[in-house]
C-alpha cells in the first residue's frame, strides 16, 4: 500500500511541476504581448511582414530591449526543459524569425544577448519544420 501511495504521489508532484512550469511560461508569454509593449504596438506590422525597427525612437528601442529580456526568460525555461518544445514552437514560433531579424548586428554579436539570439534562432528553425508537418502531425503541439 505504501508503494502505491508513493507512486501516486510522485506522479501527482510531476504533474503539478509541469503545470507550474507551463504557468511560468504563460506569464512570460503574456508579458511579451502586454498592452503597450513592443510586440503589441507592432503586431500588425509583424503579421504583415513589414516590421522595421526605428532606432531613432527611444521608447521603441527601450521596449525592444525589454522584450529581449523576456525572451531570455523563455530561453531559461526552455534550456531547463520546463516547457515542452512543441508548446514553445506553437506559441512563439511565428514571431521568432521576425524578432531575430530585427536584432541589430551589434546585438547579434553581443555576448550579452547570446541567450536570446540562440533561443530565437532555434525556435525559428523549429517553426520552419513545424510548417512542413501535416495537421495530424501538428496535433502533438496542441497539448
Amino acid at each position: 500500500m505504501a508503494l502505491l501511495v508513493f507512486i501516486v504521489n510522485v506522479r501527482s508532484q510531476a504533474r503539478n511541476r509541469r503545470i507550474e512550469n507551463l504557468a511560468r511560461f504563460n506569464e512570460v508569454h503574456q508579458r511579451l504581448f502586454a498592452r503597450h509593449g513592443y510586440l503589441a504596438n507592432n503586431l500588425d506590422a509583424i503579421e504583415s511582414g513589414t516590421m522595421q525597427r526605428d532606432p531613432s525612437n527611444p521608447l521603441a528601442e527601450t521596449q525592444f530591449h525589454l522584450m529581449l529580456l523576456e525572451i531570455e526568460r523563455l530561453a531559461i525555461l526552455a534550456n531547463n526543459k520546463a516547457v515542452p518544445r512543441s508548446t514553445q514552437i506553437y506559441m512563439f514560433g511565428s514571431y521568432a524569425p521576425t524578432i531575430r531579424r530585427l536584432m541589430t548586428r551589434q546585438e547579434s554579436e553581443s555576448m550579452y544577448w547570446e541567450l536570446a539570439r540562440k533561443y530565437l534562432d532555434s525556435v525559428a528553425a523549429n517553426a520552419r519544420d513545424y510548417e512542413k508537418l501535416t495537421k495530424a502531425e501538428r496535433s502533438q503541439f496542441w497539448r
